[in-house]
């Protein structure tokens, strides 16, 4: 193949470079201590923010699990919901649009303050508002809770009256973080801010609100330690930017005698430590220098894996997961910064045509991650498996293309087409998050691309920068992915046309008037047999219109160092339970890692 004999020679230099590089940095840092109860964790990149509401990154969760809390949450064994910070389960009202809940006792804020319902309204109004900068995901909620309402006799005691019958009701609480109303608004700005005014078409933005929000959503609220409450049981103590995070267990934490595993605090410290680069996150494996990884890449874990030190020092594996990568296409583009290329649905299928997707799980991941057709995991019930996976076939998508009336007028070996009368070459801009595997594959797909007479160019950038162009449509084609889980997830976020409008997670702008009704038939209901054709439907709906080329789910990649009891692995995020992590009693004794030539 033309494409490894020519990249591979350059991508061995860069690796020998960065191996280089990387062996200076982990050579720079003194063996670590083994026999400290702290747990070292490798992430790619930093978080977005560690905003309650504002930030949205997969990163963001992660180290949310061990320093926020929900009322319910996914048991990652049974993938049933459990309560949490509530006493039990909701109880439905008969007509399933009122649902009761009880705060458990003894749930404190870390001043010593219990926690109670003012606190779970006073989290609701934030997500609900227009006014807190999270429009990406708002519209999950939104279309869901109605009000909350407080019992007059138990302080701990709420109900949740819902907007309409919802397939979410009862779980809509499992990812909404509380947090504490008189921590973030000791005046009591928001007490007169009804339910009924937030949700509003009319909604009135007054000078006290607007103050109140501009504070709220500074980006001082996401990076600051201080700042950084919540009700888990670890604390933000440092943030070294594109370094690492660091959480402390807290001292006399509410939850540190109570039996469920997801209250278990055994490291006295959590460091998450940021590794973009495969050479460098394989040489600190070697090295013992984290604990444990779910990002390091296929080739370099398995290559891990031949090494008889690092299975005596680490339990590793390869688990399905539920996320998938995609190539998204611009189908709004203004015009002006993005020209129409992917207006066209058949421009949109020969894309589809023009990628080596098997070739590239092939390559790149080893054979470690399988193909999918659409937006839901094949791992889940209601996925469609009547939607057929599209091959790599240049020949059909020059058929397309031309039928698209993008041709080669000139000569060049590159399509092209008028469009607002200026002749326009099929060059568009692929943007991607920068790392050596997501280079490769973006290399991959513009050599395939050229057979067919199209031209992607490379653009990386880093997360926030991607992220924020997204949102903002400010993008031809974009290399992303989704993490997905095995909870419902409502497709409200990524499919409705109000996630585009409002800036969402609707990046492409798909929908039409058909497929918010089936995204709404799926949602409003509680019947099984509605709930799933109505995915089903919308999945074809997808399939046909093509805003996604579905790529593939990777395997997620774990290593575990075993000087821990509890090591478990799961299929659902976050993959590991780290506060679970309990240092073995033969390593208190122990010093240092030793090296490995």
């Amino acid at each position: 193949m033309l494409y490894l004999q020519t990249y591979t020679n350059i991508m061995n230099k860069k690796v020998l470079l960065i191996s280089f590089i990387a062996t200076i940095l982990i050579s720079c840092v003194n063996n670590r201590d083994l026999s400290k109860n702290t747990v070292v964790a490798h992430i790619l990149s930093q978080p977005d923010g560690l905003h309650p509401f504002n930030d949205n990154s997969v990163m963001r969760s992660y180290v949310f699990n061990y320093t926020q809390k929900t009322l319910i949450k996914l048991d990652l064994e049974t993938l049933d919901y459990i309560p949490s910070l509530v006493k039990r389960m909701p109880i439905a009202s008969d007509d399933n649009l009122s649902f009761e809940y009880e705060i458990k006792d003894g749930v404190l804020w870390d001043d010593g303050t219990e926690m109670n319902a003012l606190d779970v309204a006073f989290s609701v109004k934030l997500m609900l508002c227009p006014l807190t900068n999270n429009a990406q995901i708002r519209s999950n909620y939104s279309t869901v809770i109605k009000s909350i309402v407080i019992d007059k006799n138990n302080p701990k005691k709420f109900t949740m009256n819902a907007q309409n019958i919802h397939w979410d009701n009862k779980f809509i609480f499992s990812e909404l973080y509380i947090v504490q109303k008189s921590f973030w608004d000791p005046k009591g700005i928001l007490d007169e801010l009804s339910f009924e005014e937030i949700l509003s078409d009319k909604f009135n933005e007054t000078e006290v609100l607007s103050d109140w929000f501009n504070s709220y959503n500074d980006a001082d609220n996401s990076y600051k330690p201080n700042l950084l409450v919540g009700l888990g049981a670890y604390q933000v103590t440092e943030w070294e930017a594109s370094q690492y995070i660091t959480i402390e267990k807290k001292q006399n934490w509410w939850g540190e005698n109570d039996t469920s595993i997801y209250n278990k605090a055994y490291p006295e410290k959590i460091i998450f430590k940021i590794i973009k680069e495969d050479a460098s996150s394989y040489l600190a494996l070697k090295n013992q220098e984290i604990d444990v990884t779910t990002n390091i890449g296929t080739i370099k874990l398995m290559k891990l894996q031949e090494r008889e030190y690092f299975n005596n020092n680490y339990e590793s594996d390869f688990l399905d997961q539920y996320s998938f990568g995609y190539l998204g296409m611009n189908m709004k583009p203004d015009g002006i910064k993005q020209k129409p290329f992917f207006i066209d649905q058949k421009v949109r299928r020969a894309m589809a045509y023009m990628i080596p997707v098997d070739e590239i799980i092939e390559v790149m991941m080893h054979g470690k991650a399988s193909r999918q057709a659409s937006l839901i995991s094949p791992l889940k019930k209601t996925y469609n498996d009547t939607l057929q996976l599209i091959p790599l076939d240049i020949d059909k998508a020059k058929q397309l293309l031309d039928e698209a009336g993008w041709v080669d007028t000139d000569g060049d070996n590159i399509r092209d087409k008028v469009l607002n009368g200026v002749k326009t070459p099929f060059s568009f801009k692929l943007s991607y998050m920068s790392s050596p595997t997501s280079t490769e594959i973006v290399l991959m797909m513009k050599e395939s691309m050229y057979k067919a007479g199209v031209v992607a160019e490379p653009t990386p950038m880093d997360f926030s920068l991607f992220y924020k162009n997204a949102m903002d449509h400010n993008f031809d084609g974009m290399l992303g992915g989704w993490g997905g889980s095995a909870s419902y997830s409502n497709p409200m976020q990524l499919w409705h046309t109000s996630s585009w409008v409002n800036k969402g997670s609707n990046f492409c702008g798909f929908g039409d008037a058909e497929s918010d009704a089936l995204i709404e038939e799926a949602n409003l209901t509680l019947d099984p047999e509605i709930h799933n054709n109505a995915l089903l439907k919308l999945q074809a709906k997808v399939y046909t219109d093509q805003p996604y080329v579905f790529l593939y789910a990777t395997k997620r990649k774990f290593a575990i160092h075993k000087r821990f009891n509890n090591i478990n692995m799961y299929n659902e995020r976050p993959g590991v339970m780290l506060q679970n992590l309990n240092l073995k009693a033969e390593f208190s004794n122990k010093n240092l890692a030793p090296t490995t030539n």
